[in-house]
């Protein structure tokens, strides 16, 4: 009696394996679809990582034209008030009759 319970427990253990273990063909297919899932999940994070870093150095170099076009409208601005004292300068040399170097 005890080995006939014994024995249906076995034939239900198994009857549960057979029908719940997956094979190997399917435990490969499921492994190449986690790979595949992982690396399409690591492409879009280089992407994202580099869309990224690139928006950031746009973001700098935009920055640094700005900040060029600032000095470069300074320069012509102090440029012009040089050459005006100059201009100036000559007249009021020209004034007093004093020769400059």
């Amino acid at each position: 009696m005890e080995q006939d319970q014994i024995m249906r427990d076995i034939l239900e253990a198994v009857v549960f394996l057979k029908d719940h273990a997956v094979t190997r063909e399917e435990l490969v297919d499921q492994i190449v679809g986690l790979k595949g899932d992982l690396l399409a999940q690591m492409e879009t994070l280089v992407e994202e990582r580099l869309t990224s870093v690139k928006d950031e150095i746009l973001t700098h170099v935009d920055s640094f034209i700005v900040l060029h076009q600032k000095l470069d409208t300074e320069f012509v601005a102090l440029r012009a008030k040089y050459d005006r004292l100059e201009g100036h300068l000559q007249q009021i040399a020209a004034h007093l009759q004093l020769r400059l170097g």
